[in-house]
């Protein structure tokens, strides 16, 4: 009998795939000389959902044996995240955990490491009755990290680097500036940002000469063919069939968000009570879709509504919603919006239009938008985002009024989005976008 997987590592929309890793071949190389390239930062951007850690994770074991990982989050200052990669070489300079490249701990090495343990777990600062804080000895300097880090032979990656706010990330990029002035010693000395869109540019504006020190790898969009691949292999994987024709139904979900193929794929298994490999294959149908469908937009209500209210906050934005809302889900390029806008007598500058787009690509503004490089084409981030702003105005056109309070603003959510779910999931909407044409406004 063939191999036996479990679901929840074929289809894994909230962690790295790697049943169903797709090699992105014009990534792959640049990632690998990247990581292969003695001093070279690397900065990892794109948006969220696109496969940026599962990319990473899938090739990182080239070239490294071992890694550690700092999940950023906002408010995280420097020295907690310095300290929390400290932590991890715990496993090296304590528990001697080794890797094929070295071989042993160097005993000066694991001197310093224990001589810094003791100081942070004597130097515990009490806030207050339930808090403490923990301090940066003046040994462990990016430097002292450096060397840590360079004599256990790890990479560290730092996952959602653009959380990080004002100097703290000042204070990282400079950290990088370190690790390349102390290759030539430790040639595998590297740092790896993992981020949204702006990351890249984030870095080279805090620190100019970090321009041609940082490799920025962009994670776009996947392509429909990419898409299909996952679906492929997780049905190889679990001995399912999902047939051609609701494939390319997910693929039109997905938006060339691996993250939304990896969900509706789980869900449909999961509904279906498909836990692992069946020895005996099943063939999915539409109805199936459709009951993976009402779970993700009951699952995704809060995150709907909370991407709206924040891009909401951007001045004066309801023309610009309305106008990329009125395009199909493949989006439209700056030039065909704002005709379209000027056709339809929606009074908005070009500039205007293009401030806003920009703003709302944004985590603080809900990142409801995205940008497609490749298409030179603006659309919604998530293809149900699109359905809920279509009943969202309509819902605030009922209103007869450009401003609300916040208690109108909550009712007008929940009626949109109850409008909405009962659109997106029905059999009518999955047949009509099945044809290629535009599903009925609101």
């Amino acid at each position: 009998m063939s191999e036996i997987y479990e679901l929840k590592k074929v289809f894994t929309p909230s962690r790295p795939a790697r049943v169903t890793f797709v090699d992105r071949i014009d990534l792959n190389d640049d990632v690998v000389t990247a990581l292969e390239m003695p001093g070279t930062q690397l900065v990892i951007f794109g948006h969220t959902g696109t496969g940026k850690s599962t990319l990473l994770e899938n090739l990182l074991f080239r070239v490294y044996e071992k890694q550690i990982n700092t999940n950023c989050m906002k408010g995280m200052t420097f020295e907690e995240i310095v300290l929390d990669a400290f932590d991890q070489l715990g496993e090296f300079y304590v528990d001697e955990v080794v890797n094929a490249k070295k071989c042993s701990v160097n005993a000066r090495m694991k001197l310093t490491y224990l001589s810094i343990q003791t100081q942070i777990q004597s130097n515990l600062e009490s806030q207050d009755t339930e808090k403490q804080k923990r301090f940066l000895p003046p040994q462990l300097t990016p430097q002292g990290l450096g060397r840590l880090l360079g004599e256990a032979g790890y990479c560290w990656v730092l996952e959602d680097f653009h959380k990080i706010e004002g100097v703290e990330k000042e204070k990282l990029t400079q950290m990088m500036k370190v690790f390349v002035n102390m290759s030539d010693k430790y040639e595998d000395l590297k740092l790896i940002a993992l981020g949204a869109v702006s990351t890249a540019r984030e870095v080279v504006k805090t620190d100019r000469e970090m321009r041609r020190r940082v490799t920025e790898i962009h994670v776009k969009l996947m392509s429909d063919e990419e898409i299909k691949k996952i679906i492929s292999k997780g049905c190889k994987a679990l001995n399912i069939i999902i047939p051609d024709d609701l494939q390319n139904d997910i693929v039109h979900y997905s938006n060339g968000l691996a993250a939304i193929c990896h969900k509706l794929c789980y869900l449909m298994c999961d509904a279906a009570v498909i836990k692992s490999t069946l020895e005996e294959s099943v063939e999915f149908n539409y109805s199936d879709l459709q009951d993976a469908l009402k779970k993700y937009i009951k699952g995704e209500e809060d995150t709907i509504k909370d991407a709206f209210d924040r891009a909401l906050k951007v001045n004066q934005v309801d023309n610009t919603i309305r106008v990329i809302a009125h395009h199909d889900q493949d989006g439209a390029r700056l030039n065909e919006l704002f005709n379209w806008a000027k056709d339809h007598q929606i009074k908005i500058t070009k500039k205007k239009l293009e401030s806003d787009l920009e703003q709302l690509q944004h985590e603080n503004y809900g990142e409801i938008i995205k940008y497609d490089g490749n298409s030179d084409k603006f659309s919604f981030s998530d293809p149900f985002y699109r359905s809920f702003a279509l009943a969202y105005y309509e819902e605030r056109d009922k209103k007869n009024s450009k401003k609300v309070s916040e208690a109108d603003l909550m009712k007008i959510f929940n009626q949109a989005f109850r409008s909405f779910s009962i659109h997106v999931a029905s059999e009518d909407y999955i047949l009509e976008t099945r044809e290629g044409e535009v599903p009925e406004e609101l």
